[in-house]
């Protein structure tokens, strides 16, 4: 996901919310992203992979076909 200029922007974009320029990205399935608790989903950012902006179309998930939301949180 990270290699992919529509979603690099908008983890970039996060990044630049917290003040940071260099980070790094934990990405988690929703099967993983389901199995947390509450206190470690909030720290999580849900994209939802079929909004227009997001270009669901162009959206390659390597490992998961059928995903439909992408979760994220950027660390420092």
């Amino acid at each position: 996901m990270r290699k992919q200029a529509d979603e690099w922007d908008m983890f970039t974009a996060k990044a630049k919310e917290q003040g940071l320029d260099h980070f790094n990205i934990i990405i988690a399935q929703e099967v993983v992203y389901n199995s947390l608790s509450p206190s470690y989903r909030d720290l999580f950012v849900e994209v939802d992979l079929a909004k227009p902006d997001i270009s669901a179309a162009n959206v390659q998930t390597i490992y998961d076909k059928e995903a439909r939301y992408l979760y994220y949180h950027i660390l420092e």
